[in-house]
């Protein structure tokens, strides 16, 4: 079977490595592409070199920032100059396109991946969906049953199937905690809470710096990832006094080495679906702390971690502190392996493909 996973861009995030995943575990891979709307092939694989791994399967249509009816006659030509068969979209702009290619291509199958359905929140992109959903079959898979109960409620459309989003535990795997924090220049002698998030408005940047100077000294915060936030999120630091007691890493390429490094993953965000950067740190053994939104509470027990709600920062306080006796990293490990992995998310993508296509 021939499968084409659009997203709309390649910067690193959960939505984008999991569309990578089922790429590398699927038993279609050999026949499989992955399609950017937005970028090139060049800057794609210099953010994440990873990809190179198979840029021949990796195609990046350079779309404008506004709607471009052009990129639906680009999706129809590599459709059919590669014999496509399912068309496989992760999240609303990629929905949109994919949708209308199969207007215009009724033989291919459409899958959507509901990531969060905080995005319909927004009246238009509300729109868009059910009304794309009248006009074409889209076959919609939810990434937590939360995710689907709240696409429900915005839409009125019933998800056909929920999938787990899963991780490649081979990949994901600790190491000496020593040796990692060498690796990035990190305190040998400090409590360090981890955040793996974009630097961008939600994720929840700003409230734990804000929460830090309330923190002991001996615990620091490292932060991996970039974004637009960067600049005014180390200014505000400085201007807290707490600057020297963090540390911004940017893009990380070695993700294991990063959740190796921390005591604790935090994501303190307003809104999330099924994060991936959840999973990955407990494949790594680490103790979580994070928002109750989404699916998180799906995958994270008080064995493993502290939910809290967003904005309730003293409850946040006494998370971290109580996270950090959690620590039980064989124990964590083999609870999220037994429910989270990689190769099980992609047969149950692989099994959905083979019964929409029968």
């Amino acid at each position: 079977m021939n499968i084409l996973h659009l997203v709309q861009h390649f910067k690193i995030g959960g939505l984008e490595k999991m569309a990578v995943t089922l790429m590398q575990k699927s038993r279609y891979a050999n026949t499989s592409l992955i399609v950017s709307l937005e970028g090139n092939d060049q800057e794609a694989i210099e953010q994440w070199p990873a990809l190179s791994l198979f840029k021949q399967k990796l195609i990046c249509l350079n779309k404008a920032p506004k709607f471009d009816r052009n990129v639906i006659k680009q999706l129809s030509d590599i459709i059919d100059e590669n014999n496509i068969q399912v068309i496989h979209s992760h999240h609303i702009g990629p929905m949109l396109y994919a949708g209308l290619a199969c207007i215009r291509n009724k033989q291919v199958k459409h899958v959507s991946t509901i990531h969060d359905a905080w995005y319909l929140q927004d009246f238009k992109q509300r729109l868009i969906t059910k009304g794309l959903n009248i006009l074409t079959k889209i076959h919609w898979v939810a990434d937590a049953k939360v995710v689907a109960n709240d696409f429900y409620n915005m839409t009125s459309i019933s998800a056909d199937k929920t999938i787990l989003n899963g991780i490649d535990f081979e990949q994901f795997t600790g190491v000496d905690m020593q040796h990692a924090r060498t690796k990035f220049h990190l305190p040998s002698d400090k409590i360090l809470i981890g955040c793996a998030a974009r630097l961008e408005p939600g994720k929840g940047h700003l409230e734990l710096i804000n929460l830090l100077p309330s923190l002991p000294q001996n615990i620091n915060f490292v932060f991996a990832g970039s974004g637009s936030l960067i600049s005014s999120l180390m200014e505000h630091a400085l201007n807290l006094e707490v600057l020297e007691r963090i540390n911004f890493l940017g893009n990380v390429q070695e993700m294991h080495y990063f959740y190796s490094a921390i005591n604790i993953m935090c994501l303190y965000s307003e809104r999330e679906g099924l994060p991936l950067s959840i999973l990955e740190a407990m494949a790594c053994g680490k103790a979580i702390v994070a928002t109750d939104v989404g699916g998180i509470s799906e995958v994270v027990s008080s064995k493993q971690g502290v939910l809290v709600n967003f904005g309730d920062n003293e409850a946040l306080k006494l998370a971290l502190l109580d996270a950090i006796n959690l620590e039980d990293k064989d124990s964590i490990r083999n609870y999220i392996i037994a429910l989270a992995d990689a190769k099980t998310m992609s047969d149950a993508y692989d099994n959905f493909y083979n019964a929409i296509s029968a």
